[in-house]
């Protein structure tokens, strides 16, 4: 196991080794929380604003529905005329 030393301002390096690793570059940002008494650092992810409510837990829920349903068999195939017209009722 390596060790971090904290500086007197409360900060971390992280070891080239690891950013290397983690393609993390200068300037990203980290988001972090403590799970179960560790301090847990993430990557943010830039997502286009027109993009974001892909991302929101409402449509996260509905693609993993989605996938599941698909998984199981449980989907329709259409015709595209058919599949339209549908659509419109």
């Amino acid at each position: 196991m390596k060790v971090l030393t904290i500086s007197s301002k409360g900060q971390i390096a992280i070891p080239k080794e690891i950013r290397d690793f983690l393609h993390i570059k200068e300037g990203d940002r980290l988001v972090y929380k403590i799970d179960r008494g560790r301090i847990v650092l993430e990557p943010v992810v830039s997502v286009p604003r027109s993009q974001s409510y892909f991302w929101t837990p409402e449509v996260q829920e509905k693609v993993k529905n989605a996938d599941e349903n698909f998984k199981t068999g449980n989907f329709k195939t259409y015709k595209v005329d058919k599949f339209i017209k549908e659509l419109k009722e």
